[in-house]
């Protein structure tokens, strides 16, 4: 991509004659605001979207199925075939008896109730959060946040006065304060270094409890009670200091941790409690969340789920995806203003916030409009999802070939021995992934709970089973 202002775009760029702003105003994209050439009104009648972050339809806070998604299982269940077979803790408890060779005999069965009781499984994300609960049936809920979101943005700002804040508040503030702000939880927690603004007193493990500390009470707003116990999921990537972090999050958030299960495999126990029998499957996990591609192959048999392999790489996270669109922006921008918004924190962080959220758009339409800030002024530039297709073609090949080597690390000869392809996380949801995979795999994602909520349904119901495992153990 050509990066000085008025270069001309590389014959090579994939953006180039992409740009529906420019199609549709005959010309490049004009300058956003009062600045504009052109009246907004033009470019509103185009049906973009630039209320980023705000729009229900297209932003947090979703219905269950999160963005976008044409998959109509309910938030309670999931496909077994054409019929909805709903989960719930009798499932788990009859998966655990028979795992234990149980059958038939009532009393010998885990107290499902005292397993449920105050557990909750909650997936902390780089860029959201979600919590699962039981309902009074036993039946799995998503929380809702205070905002009334059924997934909370998980970036966390600390103001200069004290104040904290979380979620869709955070986001929201975040541009003004690049310096107190926490936009990527993993990468924060991944950096053994981190301190907030520089000083001693807010580090990873202050930040994670705080947030946690929040989700848990979303829950008492829920239910009228606060959770006693908690399980939590990790990526592959998370080594002992990451989880470290995590359980020490848990302790200052006054919950007792019932264990850190790997993402991967919470991912595939809804897959696994659905079966209608203990014979073994092999699933393929492809969790494009936002820090990292993780890839894992599981086998479920027996009422367990054992990793048979798995390997991750967090330069094929959907960030790297976001950035080829604020990479493109920023070009543009600096071609029209001279002005380089990814020098410029606010600016920068703003950009990279908008183009998170025009590639959700992407996902849901054919086209969107991103508006880049930065020097006073301001820019919209459009996409198509052709264009961002064909910029991400590398990263497509790079996740197959991660992909190929987990099955081939796996002891799997073929695609053909995978029974099942689970997808999980919000990068997940590009059509471009699904279509990649599903031709590379030669079978179609598995349907039912939606890509942004699995892990932390998964990690409910394992959280059941590490319960019962541990109060088997002799103390």
């Amino acid at each position: 991509m050509a990066a000085g202002g008025g270069e001309p775009a590389s014959s090579s760029d994939p953006f180039a004659d992409q740009d529906p702003v420019d199609a549709a105003l005959g010309g490049p994209a004009s300058p956003a605001g009062p600045a504009s050439d052109g009246p907004d009104d033009d470019f509103d009648a185009l049906g973009f979207d630039t209320s980023f972050g705000t729009n229900p339809a297209g932003g947090f806070g979703l219905s269950p199925g999160g963005i976008g998604d044409r998959d109509p299982t309910p938030p309670d269940g999931i496909y077994a075939g054409e019929a909805v077979a709903v989960l719930n803790a009798h499932a788990v408890g009859k998966a655990l008896a028979e795992a234990n060779g149980q059958t038939g005999d009532d009393d010998a069965q885990p107290d499902l109730e005292a397993l449920q009781q105050g557990l909750v499984g909650v997936d902390i994300g780089a860029a959201t959060a979600v919590v699962a609960r039981f309902d009074e049936d036993g039946h799995h809920v998503i929380v809702p946040n205070a905002d009334d979101e059924l997934l909370t943005p998980a970036q966390v700002v600390f103001d200069e006065d004290g104040e904290k804040l979380v979620g869709r508040e955070a986001r929201m503030t975040a541009p003004s304060a690049p310096g107190r702000a926490i936009i990527d939880l993993k990468e924060m927690i991944a950096d053994p270094f981190f301190r907030l603004g520089g000083g001693d007193d807010v580090d990873a493990r202050a930040v994670v409890a705080f947030l946690l500390g929040r989700l848990l009470d979303d829950v008492a707003a829920d239910t009228g009670t606060r959770p006693t116990h908690v399980a939590l999921a990790a990526p592959a990537w998370f080594a002992e200091p990451q989880r470290e972090v995590l359980r020490a999050a848990a302790e200052r958030a006054g919950v007792t941790l019932v264990g850190i299960t790997d993402e991967s495999l919470a991912a595939a126990v809804p897959y696994s409690l659905r079966l209608p029998d203990l014979n073994p499957r092999t699933a393929l996990v492809f969790d494009l969340g936002h820090a990292a591609l993780g890839v894992a192959v599981v086998r479920c048999a027996g009422g367990d789920i054992q990793i048979l392999a798995q390997d991750a790489r967090r330069d094929l996270g959907s960030s790297a995806w976001d950035r080829l669109l604020a990479e493109e922006a920023s070009r543009k921008f600096k071609q029209a203003h001279g002005f380089d918004p990814a020098k410029d924190a606010p600016s920068k962080l703003d950009l990279r916030l908008r183009a998170e959220d025009a590639k959700r758009e992407l996902s849901r339409r054919a086209q969107c409009a991103l508006v880049v800030s930065g020097g006073g002024k301001s820019l919209k530039v459009g996409f198509t999802r052709t264009g961002f297709e064909e910029a991400a073609k590398g990263l497509v090949q790079r996740s197959l070939e991660l992909a190929r080597a987990v099955r081939d690390k796996a002891g799997l000869k073929a695609w053909r021995e995978v029974d099942a392809l689970i997808l999980t996380g919000g990068g997940a949801r590009t059509p471009l992934v699904r279509r990649a995979l599903t031709a590379e795999v030669g079978r179609e994602p598995e349907k039912g709970i939606s890509h942004e909520e699995g892990v932390a349904i998964g990690a409910l119901y394992w959280g059941i089973g590490e319960r019962h495992r541990t109060a088997k153990r002799p103390r």
